[in-house]
């Protein structure tokens, strides 16, 4: 049988549901070794709404990140998150990174192939909408 010649390599976005908890597992891999080389403090704002500051956006709160060095000399050095901004960071991985695919299952997130370079990613598109570090 003749090899078929590939025309063109398409391309797809597909809806992913995201729940509670693989917003807080993101986190917490982003926390233990993801962001450590650029954010030397992670902050929650009011109150602590779970056990861990991982917990925190996944229940509508809201957390400050200390950037060590600021990339664009601005007067401030703290970046705040909330669960619209991580959302949108993780649409912009998931639409961006080929690493993304090896992540998704049916529509769902496999947290467990995120590792802490994929979760550093994640974080600086929630925050800054770019790779900036690493």
């Amino acid at each position: 049988m003749e090899e078929k010649k590939i025309v063109e390599t398409l391309f797809v976005r597909k809806s992913v549901n995201v729940s509670e908890q693989d917003i807080d597992d993101i986190l917490c891999t982003a926390f233990e070794g993801g962001i450590t080389y650029w954010c030397d403090s992670v902050r929650v704002v009011g109150n602590y709404l779970g056990k861990h500051a991982s917990d925190q956006i996944s229940r509508g709160g809201k957390l400050k990140f200390h950037v060590e060095e600021p990339f664009d000399n601005e007067e401030t050095e703290w970046y705040e998150m909330d669960q619209e901004k991580f959302l949108h960071g993780l649409q912009e991985w998931l639409n961006c990174s080929r690493n993304s695919s090896s992540c998704l299952y049916e529509n769902k997130i496999d947290c467990s192939q995120i590792d802490a370079l994929m979760a550093d990613e994640i974080i600086q598109y929630t925050l800054f909408d770019e790779i900036i570090y690493g």
